[in-house]
C-alpha cells in the first residue's frame, strides 16, 4: 500500500483510543496527509491548536519514533510517485469546456489514487455480508443515495430507503438490526437527520458506511468506513462527478462479488420487462 494512505489507515484504526487534543490534530491529517511533507511539526501543531507534546504523542500513537519518520515517510512517497493533480478553485470565472472537463478529470484522479484497495474491498464485504441494505442521503446527499439504491436493487433483494417520502423516518427506521449494513452520504452540509440515523444505526449494531467529499467532526466515531469522493471547486455547484464515480464503483463490485445470485436476479428482472412488455402490446 501507498505509505501516505497507510498513514492515514493508521490514524482512522487509532482514532477511537486518542484524547481530544490528539483527535483534533487527526482530523486536521486526514483532510490531507500530504501536509506532513513540508509542514513543520510546530506548525501542524499550531494549526492544530494542540500542543508540540500532544503531536508527538499522536505519532508515538501509530507507531512511529517521532514526526520526522513520519515525514519522511510521506516524503519518499510523494517522490514515488506523479504528483496528484490539483483541482483549481472556484474563482467566479468562465469556464471553458476543456478547463472543466480538465478539473473534472483531476478530481477522479485524486479520488482513486487516495483509495486503499483493502478498504473498498471491506465495503463490498460489509454490504455483501448484510441481512437488509439501508441507503440514507438527506440534501446534496439525497440524489447520490436514490442512485445507488437504483443500482443496488438490481443485485441485492431488501433494500430500505431513507428518507421515503411521506414517512417519518423513526418509524421505517425500527426494523434495523445488528445484521444490517447502512450505506450513508455524508456530501455538502451535513444534517441533523444524518447524524441521528447513523447514530441509531450504531446502537442497532449495524455496519455503516460513509460516503462524503470531506471529513466533518464525529465521522469517525460514527462510521466503520469512510469512502470520500472529491468534489471541490472549480464551479459555483463544486462537483459530484468523483462521489458518483465513487458510488458506481462500488455497486459494481458489490454485484461481482455477489455473484450467481446477482445473476439470477437480474435474469428475472429482465424477465418480468419482458412479459410486461409482451402483455401492454396485445
Amino acid at each position: 500500500m501507498d505509505q501516505t494512505y497507510h498513514i492515514a489507515q493508521r490514524l482512522l484504526l487509532a482514532y477511537d483510543e486518542m484524547p481530544r487534543g490528539e483527535r483534533r490534530l487527526a482530523d486536521l491529517l486526514l483532510e490531507d496527509v500530504g501536509v506532513l511533507a513540508y509542514m513543520t511539526a510546530g506548525d501542524i501543531a499550531d494549526q492544530a491548536n494542540v500542543s508540540k507534546a500532544t503531536a508527538a504523542r499522536l505519532f508515538r500513537r501509530l507507531g512511529y519514533r517521532g514526526y520526522r519518520e513520519a515525514q519522511h515517510e510521506v516524503r519518499e512517497s510523494q517522490s514515488a510517485k506523479p504528483t496528484a493533480p490539483e483541482v483549481p478553485a472556484f474563482s467566479g470565472g468562465f469556464l471553458s469546456p476543456g478547463e472543466y472537463l480538465d478539473a473534472e478529470v483531476k478530481h477522479l484522479v485524486r479520488t482513486f489514487e487516495s483509495l486503499p484497495a483493502e478498504q473498498m474491498s471491506e465495503a463490498v464485504e460489509i454490504l455483501c455480508r448484510a441481512a437488509k441494505l439501508w441507503v440514507v442521503g438527506f440534501g446534496e446527499g439525497y440524489p447520490l443515495a436514490l442512485f445507488a439504491r437504483a443500482l443496488l436493487i438490481k443485485v441485492f433483494p431488501d433494500i430500505r430507503m431513507i428518507p421515503l417520502s411521506g414517512f417519518p423516518v423513526p418509524e421505517e427506521f425500527a426494523s434495523i438490526s445488528p445484521e444490517d449494513a447502512v450505506l450513508a452520504f455524508g456530501v455538502g452540509r451535513r444534517t441533523a437527520e444524518l447524524r441521528n440515523v447513523i447514530g441509531s444505526s450504531r446502537r442497532a449494531g449495524a455496519k455503516v458506511i460513509l460516503v462524503t467529499n470531506s471529513l466533518a467532526a464525529g465521522d469517525k466515531r460514527g462510521a466503520d468506513l469512510i469512502l470520500r469522493g472529491r468534489s471541490e471547486g472549480p464551479t459555483v455547484f463544486g462537483s459530484m462527478t468523483a462521489p458518483l464515480s465513487l458510488v458506481t464503483y462500488l455497486c459494481a463490485r458489490v454485484a461481482t462479488r455477489t455473484g450467481d445470485s446477482a445473476q439470477r436476479r437480474l435474469d428475472h428482472i429482465e424477465s418480468i420487462h419482458s412479459q410486461w412488455a409482451e402483455e401492454s402490446s396485445k
